[in-house]
């Protein structure tokens, strides 16, 4: 079989439904977080106090949102393509041979981080995870060869590397805290300061305000209106600016990383068979139970001390040391609860709506920035800054609608989603296929070589 022939599609009886309804659930999900994002300053929602007396309660929906999905989707998304990684390198080495394999696998992720600065630069959307995942899938190839122990050793080092960070961080916050607090009580009692006490009073304060920023200040102000009412081309300018920013530099430090721990444990989990093959109920409750268990109780106590002092930033740092632990349980809770869905014999209808949503992922999380940005910025309606709270979750509930109803009725006519298209057609240098072939004479294909491939 020659590396074009891997290309074509999965027949609709090879694909494996619980992937597909997993990864429909994680791309409406993403916009759970994503929203606040979309509708206003990021500012709003690392401090939702800051508009405390908008409509729409947004404090005690932040505290709703934080507690129970901050993390979790980007999360559950991050496995899948790790995952789906593996799975699909199973296939084009089985089809296709090791080296086309390879070419072919690292031509496609290179193209998703290439769709990753569209979404960025011409979707208008800084906070897209595309590019990461372009990048992290490329330095997933080598890594996927490794023994599994060698494997989990790398995942925790990984994840070990921004533990140490906001350590690092969080030993400074303290000592410039101390500092500053030491060198006002001089000023409180009328002692002379030098200028190192100035600089730590500066700085201390300086961070405060970071930590919790007024909605009137200027700079904000200024940007909340480019958004609301700014042309297209100075909105372009603005989120231009913003990207450059979260793709080089927050990337670089936080979320190339972060990518590649998951993307390591989703591609794990598959090669030992989570989500590949029908796992044994007890699997499914230990999920459940353990992934909420601790999760949940660890997500809570997080909320709760960033409510109850004000999002200090001394306790906005500690709060993140178990951010990775309580993010990933979470996640493990939801999996489980999807896998438990998924063995159900009822919600037919509502399985295969989701699995058509999976099916498109990439247009659909694309789809997204699209549609957000035609509601919320100056070019559109407007809404920038004008939706808070609980008001925002009506609007991503029609999202998630126009998406599943789009997609159901786009796969009814054809077999794989526009951009999924695009991207497979640039991947193998030649167009597509809209429309299910003819099918092939069973002997045709040799017995087993068919598996399953999970489209990242």
């Amino acid at each position: 079989m020659t590396a074009r022939s891997a290309a074509a599609p999965l027949e609709r009886a090879e694909r494996i439904p619980a992937l597909d309804v997993a990864r429909g659930i994680a791309v409406l999900g993403v916009l759970v977080m994503n929203i606040w994002s979309f509708a206003g300053p990021q500012a709003f929602f690392d401090y939702p106090r800051a508009i405390a007396g908008h409509a729409g309660e947004p404090v005690a929906t932040w505290a709703v949102v934080h507690t129970l999905f901050e993390g979790t989707q980007r999360t559950l998304l991050s496995l899948l393509f790790g995952a789906g990684a593996f799975l699909i390198l199973q296939r084009l080495v089985a089809r296709a041979g090791p080296a086309a394999a390879r070419r072919i696998y690292l031509r496609r992720t290179a193209l998703l981080a290439g769709l990753g600065l569209v979404n960025a630069y011409l979707f208008l959307w800084p906070a897209d995870i595309l590019f990461v995942y372009g990048l992290a899938g490329l330095c997933l190839y080598p890594l996927q060869r490794l023994r599994t122990p060698v494997l989990v050793a790398v995942v925790l080092a990984t994840l070990a590397v921004p533990v140490g960070l906001r350590l690092h961080d969080l030993s400074g916050l303290r000592a410039l805290e101390a500092g500053a607090t030491a060198a006002a009580a001089r000023l409180e009692a009328g002692q002379a300061v030098g200028e190192a006490d100035s600089r730590a009073i500066a700085a201390w304060q300086a961070k405060l305000a970071k930590a919790r920023p007024d909605a009137g200040d200027p700079e904000l102000a200024g940007s909340m209106h480019v958004m609301q009412t700014g042309t297209l081309a100075e909105i372009a300018a603005r989120q231009a600016r913003v990207s450059l920013i979260l793709q080089t530099i927050v990337a670089a430090k936080w979320w190339f990383l972060d990518a590649l721990a998951l993307m390591l444990i989703g591609l794990l989990g598959a090669r030992h068979g989570l989500l590949v093959r029908p796992e044994p109920r007890a699997v499914r409750l230990a999920l459940i139970a353990g992934g909420f268990g601790i999760g949940l109780p660890l997500a809570t106590w997080q909320t709760a001390t960033l409510l109850a002092t004000d999002f200090h930033p001394v306790a906005s740092v500690v709060t993140m040391l178990g951010y990775d632990l309580r993010r990933l349980a979470m996640t493990a809770g939801y999996l489980g609860l999807i896998l438990a869905f998924c063995h159900t014999a009822a919600g037919g209808a509502v399985k295969r709506a989701l699995a058509a949503t999976g099916r498109m992922a990439l247009t659909n999380y694309l789809g997204q920035s699209i549609v957000c940005g035609l509601l919320f910025y100056g070019f559109g309606l407007g809404l920038y800054g004008r939706v808070a709270g609980y008001q925002l979750y009506g609007i991503v509930a029609l999202v998630w609608a126009l998406e599943i109803a789009w997609s159901v009725a786009w796969l009814a006519r054809f077999r794989i989603g526009p951009f999924e298209w695009l991207w497979r057609s640039l991947t193998y240098g030649q167009r597509q296929p809209w429309h299910d072939p003819q099918p092939a004479p069973a002997a045709a294909i040799p017995h087993g070589e068919a598996t399953h491939e999970h489209p990242s």
